[in-house]
């Protein structure tokens, strides 16, 4: 017994000690593992660190502050009122490329002339003949820069010379201020947009037309400045070219208010890129020419990645997207500091803008007066310049709600004609304040008051003040889910054919069908041989949902290019890991169809890999400590009102949120975005832009109180306008809808309310910086242009126009049936 009892104290001990010994071996391993780890982890950072010191950009630093009236940049002004020197074409001949055109053409002395703080531009009609009298398209672009404390920029003498003191004195020795010479950005620039108030030209009768301006005003963001080659720049000449275009061929048509309007752009700059990334991407630049030269022969056989395509991305581009994803890389850490930037710059650089509104005779008095006014201002903030605008209107914003009398008052802008927000990357709450203060002089739901003033609370003619447009990640909000793969019935749909295009088409096949389907196929289990319309009606639903869903299905095979920086590192940002917990678990889903995805994948490994994600995607959704507070962690446009629980697609209820996105913007049709070269605008006739008279008021009319109004889906043409004698049966360059199609759920603000959140398809803005599709540009611009709404007749001031009241819908008797909570 007792050497048994040793043998087994033996055996334990040994057992022990072995147990022992491996778990100092794996101590030592995790150990050796994790001192690998923290040295990997400080070498990245410490790389992150110097890369970032090595190629940081200088701080407080202009680069377009050259005096306008400088030899180089030429911008006196003759005593006919006309500049003296031609406007420049140079970036015609480049492709709108800054660099290349200074490199290329260093005669011109470009390097220096581009940092003009004033630049007229012009772009030439190509292949131009005697049979093409169309003129060439100009514009002036302006610069206004901000250092970090909000300060603005002098002018200087040249690029290596700043005036004296005394050369500034002498500049604004003058007993009438209207004779000072600009010290800064800002008074170089109204002065230009007064003097265009003072020109005039004689059209082809010989009548005198007057000039007025058409301002763009362009608030960059993140990763940007005003540095020359800068890409925001480029785009805004794009822009401005475009508007030039627009106003031109609205003058050839016959609207006659906009022959004199001269299109001046401003670039509002800070610094926004703290890192050069240009140094980064130069290597992989040059890598990646090679390899596209040896191995991708014919450019027409792959994609360049700006637009949506199912070809192979060209070995060129690819090589230069590794260049990018090393600068997005190094450059997140900088939105840590850029964002506040941005916030502590806002008042300074609303101040400016509400001094070119006061040139323009735009400022808050003579708002009621502003339909008369010819001169047209729009201002557009990018990202964390959406932020900036975002922030500096805030408070405003609310206090312009809560002092609205109501009643069909007009609401009237809060900055120039109309500001528009892309992808902002501000917290959802600037937003959602807002629609609080509306929420409060609104009633939505039966108890809470009468219903029919908060439909009169802004008016019928009401036109948007503020647009925010975000490239949103899922579709429709939340998602498709199983029950909408059910109604959608594709496998059912599938035998009727699948080239339909429209409602009354799917009605004619299911009327063939009807006559020889074969035993025992149906679509509907109660059909009858002869069908009457409540089959076809009951069809139209699934038909809609079927086409969404395939569109889905399609994008996701060329890939869906949303905006991931404000939908995963905007939260990231603020310490919220749930939309990357989500986009990880719902990856494995986006490898599959929409409706596929509900179903147990066939193969053994993708089931397991689904599984995989599936556990990541919820264990750093997990994860404790997080900012839970949605509202600042999620951005203006990815912050969508959920959708009931009880409700179909085609069964519309009021969410029990209702903060968040508020309209849909597609392309018309699905059709292909279309981004025009630069050297081809003025005559591309993909990029004509409609005019658009009364659109939105006939939008407006189509339904009930005008809610769940779509602009594919108009009333009739309205009475001629006295004002607008030419009509106005025009239409949107885009689609827009007031609520989401088929989401099962109401609209949360009504119909009139002049604040739009939208949630776009990357049809219409594509990725974080995909704003430059021709659609849109012409679309935001036509709410400037054309009037969208039609006006009361003129002889009643418009502050006192109040609509007749509206019949309040009859009472249901005692006894009916009640939906209780159902918002009108």
């Amino acid at each position: 017994m007792s050497a048994r009892l040793a043998s087994t104290i033996g055996s334990l001990r040994s057992l022990f000690f072995k147990i022992l010994a491996g778990l100092r071996r794996a101590g030592r391993f995790i150990w050796r593992g994790a001192v690998t780890v923290v040295h990997l982890l400080l070498l990245v950072f410490l790389t992150v660190l110097v890369t970032a010191w090595a190629i940081s950009t200088p701080k407080d630093h202009p680069y377009r502050v050259l005096d306008p009236d400088s030899r180089d940049c030429n911008m006196r002004i003759g005593e006919n009122g006309n500049y003296a020197s031609p406007a420049w074409n140079i970036l015609a001949a480049y492709g709108n490329a800054e660099n290349e055109a200074a490199l290329k053409d260093e005669a011109g002395h470009w390097d220096t002339r581009f940092q003009c703080a004033i630049q007229r531009h012009e772009v030439p009609v190509p292949n131009a003949d005697a049979s093409n009298r169309l003129n060439p398209l100009g514009y002036t672009l302006a610069f206004l820069e901000f250092k970090e404390d909000g300060e603005p920029f002098e002018l200087i003498k040249d690029p290596h010379q700043l005036f004296t003191m005394n050369e500034l004195t002498d500049r604004v020795s003058y007993i009438e201020r209207s004779a000072w010479k600009p010290i800064t950005q800002l008074e170089a620039l109204n002065a230009h947009l007064r003097s265009v108030e003072k020109r005039t030209h004689a059209d082809e009768f010989g009548n005198a037309v007057k000039h007025s301006n058409y301002v763009i005003v362009f608030v960059h963001g993140w990763r940007h400045d005003a540095s020359i080659g800068d890409g925001n720049v480029t785009d805004l000449r794009a822009y401005a070219a475009h508007v030039a275009r627009y106003l031109r061929d609205r003058c050839v048509a016959g609207e006659s208010e906009h022959c004199g309007r001269e299109v001046t752009a401003v670039y509002v700059g800070w610094r926004g890129a703290r890192l050069n990334e240009t140094q980064l991407h130069l290597p992989f630049i040059a890598l990646g020419n090679t390899v596209g030269a040896l191995l991708d022969g014919d450019a027409s056989h792959c994609s360049n990645g700006v637009l949506p395509s199912d070809k192979p991305l060209c070995w060129k581009n690819w090589i230069n997207s590794w260049g990018d994803s090393l600068a997005s890389g190094v450059a997140t850490l900088t939105l840590f500091d850029r964002k506040p930037v941005s916030e502590y710059i806002a008042p300074h650089a609303l101040m400016a803008l509400r001094k070119i509104e006061q040139v323009l005779n735009k400022q808050p008095g003579t708002k009621a007066k502003q339909r008369d006014n010819p001169n047209k201002m729009i201002v557009i903030g990018h990202s964390l310049g959406g932020n900036m605008l975002a922030t500096a209107l805030k408070d405003h914003l609310i206090k312009a709600v809560r002092n609205h009398p109501g009643d069909n008052a007009y609401f009237y802008p809060p900055l120039g004609d109309l500001v528009v927000l892309i992808n902002p990357a501000a917290e959802a709450s600037k937003w959602t304040d807002v629609q609080r203060a509306v929420w409060e002089r609104v009633a939505f739901f039966e108890g809470e008051g009468d219903l029919m003033p908060g439909h009169r609370f802004f008016p019928a003619h009401q036109s948007p003040v503020v647009i925010s447009v975000t490239s949103a990640y899922s579709w429709p909000p939340g998602g498709i889910r199983p029950a909408d793969c059910a109604i959608a019935m594709h496998d059912k749909l599938s035998l009727l054919g699948r080239d339909m295009n429209s409602p009354s088409e799917m009605c004619e096949r299911y009327k063939q069908f009807l006559q020889a389907k074969k035993p025992g196929e149906f679509i509907f289990h109660d059909e009858t041989p002869n069908p009457d319309e409540r089959a076809c009606g009951a069809l139209r639903t699934p038909f809609a949902l079927d086409q969404a869903v395939e569109e889905i299905d399609r994008k996701k095979k060329i890939g869906i290019k949303s905006d991931f920086a404000t939908y995963l590192a905007f939260p990231l940002f603020r310490g919220d890991l749930r939309p990357l917990g989500a986009m990880i678990a719902g990856a494995a889903r986006d490898w599959r169809a929409a409706c596929q995805s509900f179903e147990r994948p066939a193969n053994r490994r993708e089931q397991r890999a689904r599984s995989f994600l599936q556990r990541v995607g919820e264990f750093v959704s997990d994860l404790p400590f997080q900012n839970t507070d949605i509202e600042s962690s999620r951005t203006i446009g990815h912050l969508d009102p959920p959708r009931s629980s009880v409700s179909l697609v085609d069964t519309y209820r009021m969410p029990a949120r209702q903060v968040g996105t508020t309209h849909e913007i597609r392309s018309i049709g699905w059709a292909t975005p279309n981004q025009a070269p630069y050297e081809q605008i003025p005559a591309d006739p993909s990029l004509d832009c409609p005019i658009s008279h009364d659109w939105l008021t006939r939008a407006r009319k189509a339904q009930t109180n005008g809610t769940q109004w779509e602009s594919a889906r108009l009333a009739p043409p309205l009475d001629v306008d006295p004002a607008n004698p030419r009509g106005g049966d025009g239409h949107p360059a885009v689609e827009m809808t007031h609520g989401f199609r088929l989401a099962g759920m109401l609209p949360i603000t009504r119909a009139n309310d002049p604040f739009w959140n939208m949630r776009a398809y990357d049809d219409v803005l594509m990725s974080h910086g995909g704003f430059m599709f021709s659609s849109f540009i012409c679309a935001i611009n036509q709410f400037v242009m054309d009037r969208p709404t039609r006006w009361p007749a003129p002889s009643t001031p418009a502050e006192w126009q109040s609509a007749p009241m509206p019949r309040e819908p009859n009472r249901p008797a005692a006894d009916a049936f009640k939906t209780r909570g159902r918002a009108r």
